[in-house]
This record gives structure tokens, C-alpha cells and sequence, in this order.
């Protein structure tokens, strides 16, 4: 009989762990969040592959290892509040919401965010508070926050959601350019007064977030 338990241990072990995961948080997270509750019921048994997984609309939920390496990236303290840029049905949320004081979810997809907020409830999950809204905007009226969460891969880091980061608050995203297969995993950290500095983490193949890829270029 297949065990959901087992295969989310694996994953941890077997994909987070190996990769270079360390954080003790990071990797109770995983191992605790049911991934296969975020997921279509007939990709549910795939939920634990090491590969990103196609939910439709072109939206994805990010492969494990990338996702926890991220996470453990974003240095996160119990005090922090954190945006989670489209979190979709609210795995990554879910992750983030026993490492930090509060998380801030948005999502264009309410169809997604209702089902994100019905899983949320189950699991007594009580510390993401939601909100249906464009995601390239992200949440400018509940700024400033510690760190920024981005569920997929961006064309060019976007400064408006930048702006949002408190001082030594730090984004974490997989930057593409339009022309590249394979992006790479960036934190931008904010030193105040405006000012900003980033750092590549690792290569990543991650798909693009919708609305912050590449835009068309221009041809006669």
C-alpha cells in the first residue's frame, strides 16, 4: 500500500537532505507539510518526485530541493514576517508558516486560494493570512516585510516587490534571462536607506511565474 508518510520522508532524506540542506527548521518543515494535499488528486502520487510538478495554467509546484534550498536560503527567524508571492494552492505557505510569525500569501487564482485556504484550515494552519491579488504587484500595503518568497523564476528581479523588504529583509527567486535554459537561484538582501545587494545561490531550471516573464520584444 502506498505511504504518503514514507514518501515525504524520502523526499527529505532521499532529495532535500543530500542536496545540501541542513537547517534543522527547513527539514522539519518538509517532513511534516502533506505536499500530496496541494496537489490534484490524480498527481497526488507524484507529489514527491524530484521535479517540478504542472498544476495547469501554467503554474508549477517547484521541485523539493530547489524549494527547501531556497527556504534555507532565506535565513528565516521565528520573529519574521514573510511574503509569499503566488502561492497557489499554499504549499509554500504552509512550509513558511511554521518557521516565521506571520506570512502573507498572494494569489490571482481564487479558485486556487480558496482551495488553499480549506487545506490551511485542516492542517491548523493559523498564522498566513491571504489575499487575492495581481502578483507582480505583491503586497505593498502590509510592507515592510523580512523576507520575500517568489514560487518560480523571474526575467528581471523586480524592484517594486524589493522595495518591500525591511532592512536586512531578503528575497529569494530563480532569476532566468529570456535567452538562458537554466536560471539561477539569487537572494537580494536590503541593506536600508534604499539600498540593496544580491548573491547567486545555485542553478535552477525553474519555470517562469506568470507575469514576471520575459516580455515580447518588439520585431518589424
Amino acid at each position: 500500500m502506498f505511504s504518503f508518510q514514507q514518501a515525504r520522508t524520502n523526499m527529505v532524506d532521499c532529495q532535500i537532505h543530500t542536496s545540501g540542506v541542513v537547517s534543522e527548521a527547513v527539514l522539519a518543515a518538509f517532513e511534516s507539510v502533506p505536499r500530496e494535499l496541494f496537489v490534484p488528486k490524480n498527481l497526488q502520487k507524484v507529489a514527491y518526485t524530484d521535479e517540478d510538478i504542472s498544476m495547469g495554467e501554467g503554474r508549477f509546484l517547484l521541485e523539493p530541493a530547489v524549494h527547501a534550498k531556497m527556504v534555507q536560503a532565506a535565513a528565516l527567524k521565528p520573529t519574521d514576517v514573510v511574503l509569499d508571492i503566488g502561492c497557489g494552492t499554499g504549499y509554500s505557505a504552509a512550509i513558511l508558516s511554521g518557521m516565521v510569525t506571520t506570512v502573507v500569501a498572494v494569489e490571482e487564482c481564487q479558485k486556487w486560494l480558496q482551495t488553499a485556504e480549506k487545506v490551511w484550515q485542516d492542517l491548523g494552519v493559523c498564522n498566513v493570512v491571504s489575499f487575492n491579488g495581481k502578483l507582480t504587484k505583491g503586497s505593498p500595503e502590509h510592507a515592510p516585510f523580512d523576507a520575500i518568497f517568489i514560487n518560480g523564476a523571474v526575467a528581471e528581479i523586480p524592484e517594486n516587490i524589493v522595495a518591500q523588504l525591511a532592512p536586512d529583509g531578503r528575497l529569494v527567486t530563480v532569476l532566468k534571462a529570456p535567452d538562458e535554459t537554466m536560471g539561477r537561484a539569487v537572494v537580494v538582501q536590503s541593506l536600508g536607506a534604499g539600498q540593496f545587494s544580491s548573491y547567486n545561490l545555485f542553478s535552477a531550471g525553474s519555470p517562469y511565474l506568470p507575469g514576471f516573464a520575459p516580455k515580447p520584444a518588439f520585431t518589424f
